[in-house]
């Protein structure tokens, strides 16, 4: 039992740290000279883990589309590889493994422990971010000294390659967390404050990285330090304050209102309301509600980016010089082609189908259907801002949730959980 708790925080530990890779601004600088060799050393230390798990009798829910997403992903990015020679599959093939052998080797009880040690792990991580954050805004810290150009990162380190946009100073002051420091601007909403990515790159990354692991934790009751937990990612979520989380979150709450009112027709309904005031209304309009700000980034983005003029079937190569101005989903597009975009895009929609599936559980979930369908979908929205082709974050929390359904039906272990 020890052995297999130890087990469950290596896993944990490895997935936190190559599933947000490279957009770790704390732990990417502590994978030494070869990042690249540390990232595929550790993919393979959580697969022979998970390897070590004896296999669950369960059979997995929703196994055919996983089987066909993980096969169709595979495929594309094989072929992108052979003929393309971009470097950047091979880390997607090493954590697509990772995954897939995280989803088909752990359901029930394993799946929430691992998921547990997660949620323990980033809020260990946070911690000690958002004070040092609290010491550099109140002049506790030098620091000047900790600037990330004084800092003497590689230049294909990913805070060195941010900190050269120029638009913001970004310092990692006690190589803790990431400040960066710039005067209070117009977030949306009327808010005005610098936004705090702490562990991470950008503050969209918090999001996507934590959002998840904030509605899990809601609904396992049973997690330890649970009101602690939901307090320090909460507060992260605060301070990083993504507007796409936000607005997915918001969407998020208000299909459960609906369904909680009027069952799957309402929410078909509003569905459908979202999809069409989306297809009439101009989109930086309704930007514009949100700030001004939000609404000239949709501008400037839709009239320079230029990776859709150049499509081809399976993707271009992935020399930095030659990858046009892009965003978010779109750079799939361009390292994966039609073909690999075609085939993330059906992989969210099946993702999306199993959501609302779990949404409707009443008579199994009971209440703890809104926040792992809120954690889920969230999750799901924020790849939108997501340049990679695994969904690494919406596969982990729908999996947990599966898995917290497997264990509030099977008698034996309903107790862990109610």
């Amino acid at each position: 039992m020890k052995f297999r708790r130890w087990r469950d925080w290596i896993v944990a530990a490895v997935l936190y740290i190559v599933v947000s890779y490279p957009y770790q601004a704390v732990v990417f600088p502590w994978l030494g000279v070869f990042p690249q060799a540390a990232y595929g050393v550790l993919c393979m230390l959580g697969i022979l883990i998970m390897f070590s798990h004896r296999r669950t009798q369960v059979p997995l829910e929703h196994r055919r589309p996983t089987v066909l997403g993980v096969w169709l992903l595979t495929c594309s990015m094989l072929t992108t590889l052979v003929l393309d020679h971009n470097p950047t599959v091979i880390r997607d093939l090493l954590l697509l493994g990772l995954l897939a052998t995280l989803l088909f080797r752990a359901r029930g009880s394993e799946m929430v422990q691992i998921v547990r040690a997660l949620i323990h792990i980033s809020t260990i991580a946070l911690v000690p971010a958002m004070l040092v954050v609290a010491m550099f805004y109140t002049g506790l810290i030098d620091w000047p000294t900790w600037q990330v150009e004084r800092l003497g990162l590689s230049s294909n380190n990913p805070l060195s390659i941010r900190a050269g946009l120029g638009n913001y100073d970004y310092y990692l002051p006690l190589w803790i967390a990431l400040v960066p420091h710039v005067g209070v601007t117009d977030q949306g909403f009327g808010l005005q404050f610098v936004r705090q990515p702490f562990v991470y790159i950008e503050p969209t990354d918090t999001w996507l990285y934590t959002a998840g692991l904030f509605w899990l934790a809601v609904a396992d009751s049973k997690l330890p330090a649970r009101g602690i937990c939901l307090s320090i990612l909460g507060l992260a979520l605060a301070l990083s304050f993504s507007v796409a989380g936000v607005l997915a979150t918001v969407a998020a709450i208000m299909f459960c209102i609906a369904m909680a009112a009027g069952g799957g027709t309402l929410v078909i309904l509003v569905l459908g309301a979202v999809a069409t005031l989306l297809a009439i209304l101009p989109i930086d309009q309704m930007l514009a509600l949100v700030g001004s700000n939000k609404a000239d980034q949709f501008v400037y983005y839709s009239t320079n980016v230029s990776v859709l003029n150049d499509l081809t079937i399976f993707g271009h190569t992935g020399s930095p010089d030659e990858q046009p101005l892009s965003y978010g989903f779109l750079i799939v597009l361009n390292r994966y082609g039609l073909i690999g975009g075609a085939i993330i895009l059906g992989v969210i929609v099946a993702m999306g189908f199993a959501c609302f599936r779990l949404l409707r559980d009443a008579s199994v979930l009971g209440w703890r259907r809104y926040p792992v369908f809120i954690g889920c979908f969230v999750s799901l929205a924020m790849l939108t801002k997501y340049p990679g082709i695994v969904p690494a974050m919406p596969a982990i929390c729908l999996g947990t949730a599966l898995s917290l359904r497997l264990m509030r039906i099977d008698p034996l272990s309903r107790s862990f959980v109610r």
